[in-house]
């Protein structure tokens, strides 16, 4: 039996499909731009982008602002 001298190759963990989840508020500046902006990582291929602009419509306090 030979040792192995050399790691393993790199496991591919899958994403969480709800943290690319949005569900923007009707008519909320924030939540189009972010949207807007998950829409250019999406087609980008920009996961990181793509985090952060759902996160953004998910954190979203919605008070009314339109």
């Amino acid at each position: 039996m030979s040792q192995q001298t050399f790691p393993e190759p790199p496991i591919d963990l899958p994403i969480d499909g709800w943290l690319y989840e949005a569900h923007p508020v009707s008519g909320c500046r924030e939540c189009a731009a972010a949207m807007r902006e998950l829409s250019q990582a999406k087609q980008a291929g920009d996961a990181s982008r793509r985090f952060e602009a759902s996160r953004r419509v998910r954190s979203h306090p919605h008070r009314g602002e339109k």
